[in-house]
């Protein structure tokens, strides 16, 4: 029952964090353009006005409980694919919203991904691990190495501008989001194991937080300046691809995370994971070159003017 349990939350939490992706991108389109000298407080109401913000600030506080929860009960290497093979709603939505009818590559890669989840639930026949045990050297040699691939890609195609910069910056984002997936479960599982002992202490005294902290904020930032030197479709199916694939490699090498004793079912999880992986990389170009973009007008609310260039 704690499977079945585990792979629920992990497909709601990919449900709501693609519906608040969505309501989001929506919501870009209306609010007013912002500008170091423009009037915070007109801003700020605009905002706190917007429907669409609402909604989407519900579905990701939905989507964030759901996504702890999974990670407590189960493996980094199970939840992080299936929280990704959410993008199926995100590139549904994104087409419906241009009237478009879904092409064959998309309808394609939407099989893909939801028959690579039934695939990862049908591996998990043999139920979910007990506990986590993994091997701390070997886990920080591997945040070592990601963290050191994330700059050296940076320093090795330094000079390129427009898309290969972009490209370059996806690299370094999908990293960095992976690697802070894997810290987040050692800090939900970390937390529940001090709890009972320390109580809110536990919280704040974990080092795997400063971990994820120090990884998944510079992400943040990373695919910031990633969408402001090239098209999103080249950033995304990057950062989409690695964020899944890093959780799946360190979650198994450094966190022990053991494959099913059955070697049928061992295959059925790596089809699994290469569907997804597939799929994701399709649909995430596909979501982010028909996602709702700005109108050619931009809302304007009182008391707010654009900045002179």
């Amino acid at each position: 029952m704690s499977t079945v349990a585990a792979v629920a939350f992990a497909v709601g939490a990919a449900i709501c964090f693609n519906l608040a992706m969505y309501f989001n991108k929506k919501a870009v389109a209306d609010l007013p353009s912002v500008g170091l000298k423009q009037e915070k407080k007109g801003v700020l109401k605009a905002f706190l006005a917007n429907k669409l913000i609402h909604r989407f600030m519900l579905f990701g506080v939905i989507g964030a409980a759901s996504y702890v929860v999974a990670m407590s009960m189960a493996p980094v290497s199970i939840v992080q694919p299936i929280v990704s093979s959410g993008v199926v709603l995100l590139a549904y939505l994104a087409i419906r919203n241009l009237g478009e009818k879904p092409r064959r590559i998309d309808l394609f890669a939407i099989g893909l991904n939801i028959t690579g989840v039934i695939l990862i639930g049908v591996s998990l026949a043999e139920g979910l691990p007990k506990e986590i045990e993994h091997d701390p050297v070997l886990f920080w040699i591997c945040v070592a190495v990601v963290i050191g691939l994330a700059l050296l890609v940076q320093v090795v195609l330094r000079g390129r501008t427009g898309n290969r910069q972009a490209a370059a910056l996806g690299i370094s984002v999908g990293l960095l989001y992976g690697i802070a997936a894997v810290f987040s479960r050692l800090m939900i599982v970390d937390w529940g194991n001090r709890w009972s002992s320390s109580g809110v202490l536990a919280l704040f005294s974990s080092v795997y937080l400063l971990g994820w902290l120090f990884t998944f904020l510079p992400a943040i930032v990373t695919v910031q300046a990633a969408f402001q030197r090239g098209m999103a479709v080249v950033v995304v199916p990057i950062f989409a691809g690695l964020t899944q694939l890093v959780p799946i490699v360190v979650g198994m090498v450094a966190l022990k995370e053991p494959l099913p004793d059955n070697a049928l079912l061992t295959a059925v999880r790596f089809v699994g994971f290469a569907f997804i992986l597939t799929g994701t990389v399709i649909l995430s170009h596909r979501a982010e070159e028909a996602a709702p973009g700005p109108t050619h007008s931009e809302k304007q609310v009182p008391g707010v003017e654009e900045t002179p260039a």
